[in-house]
């Protein structure tokens, strides 16, 4: 089995989708497959699976799912009700497991539920509460007020940290860095403070970054705009709370980020920075 055999043979594993995952190797039980690679030249070319799956959990990373004991498991990668995951047996044969995920049942949060409450309702939030900025500081500081949803936002989150590891929600000091000196956008509208100018807010690793249009007096009317590597934007008449709630849950939304965690979507703070 080449590299290409063995990607096919997971491939048609985790895109099956339905039917039963059993293991023919001694002590396992089913609910997955492993797939055993006899020859030590052969690698799981990474990179491939990344591309067409999630991202990739490393080893000091809770895995998308339930794996098999007596291997000592290094990566992983979800798929819908399926994930795979790669590592050695006890005899240092490399191994290649598919598995079946537990993605846990959306529930619509109430519609009176604000924004902000929905996106912790739906991740579960940071592990511990977070203090509140100095929101008059940060303002003076902008030189303009921000949208309460936002403030909202960083008062429940932190937003040190990404939701679903993908959407990165700046905290007021990097919404500053960024607003002063830092992203160059494209679009068709010129960086704050010009009239209707933009701030970023957000970004993730596809270099797609999210602004509001500072157009109006009443920040908590700035619609949202996205804009990616290409200089293209495209508006949304929304809040900022409300953009990451439906790119996270609408399938038919063009920034959709599918529930690829261990429960579904969730938020991780990142570590404290050292002194």
């Amino acid at each position: 089995m080449d590299s290409e055999e063995l990607l096919a043979t997971v491939y048609g594993l985790l895109e099956a989708e339905t039917g039963d995952l059993t293991c023919d190797q001694p002590g396992h039980r089913d609910g997955h497959t492993c797939v055993l690679v006899t020859d030590g030249g052969i690698l799981v070319p990474d990179d491939r699976l990344t591309e067409r799956y999630s991202r990739v959990y490393w080893r000091d990373a809770e895995p998308p799912m339930a794996l098999p004991e007596g291997c000592d498991w290094d990566s992983a990668w979800a798929r819908g009700r399926r994930a795979v995951a790669v590592g050695q047996d006890a005899d240092d044969r490399i191994v290649v497991a598919v598995a079946r995920r537990t993605v846990p049942e959306f529930v619509e949060p109430p519609a009176e539920l604000p924004w902000p409450e929905r996106l912790h309702a739906l991740t579960g939030g940071p592990p511990e509460p977070v203090p509140a900025p100095d929101w008059a500081a940060v303002e003076g500081r902008l030189g303009a007020p921000l949208p309460g949803d936002y403030k909202r936002l960083v008062e429940l989150f932190g937003c040190k940290g990404a939701f679903n590891g993908f959407y990165v929600v700046f905290p007021p000091d990097k919404l500053i860095w960024h607003t002063e000196y830092g992203l160059e956008l494209g679009g068709e509208h010129p960086p704050f403070p010009a009239p209707g100018g933009l701030i970023p807010w957000s970004n993730n690793e596809h270099e797609q970054t999210f602004c509001w249009i500072t157009e109006g007096d009443d920040p908590d009317r700035w619609p949202v705009y996205a804009v990616d590597s290409l200089d293209e934007g495209t508006r949304f008449d929304c809040t900022a709370a409300e953009f990451l709630y439906r790119a996270m849950t609408e399938e038919g939304h063009p920034f959709h980020l599918a529930a690829e965690g261990p429960r579904g979507h969730w938020f991780k703070a990142s570590p404290p920075s050292k002194p």
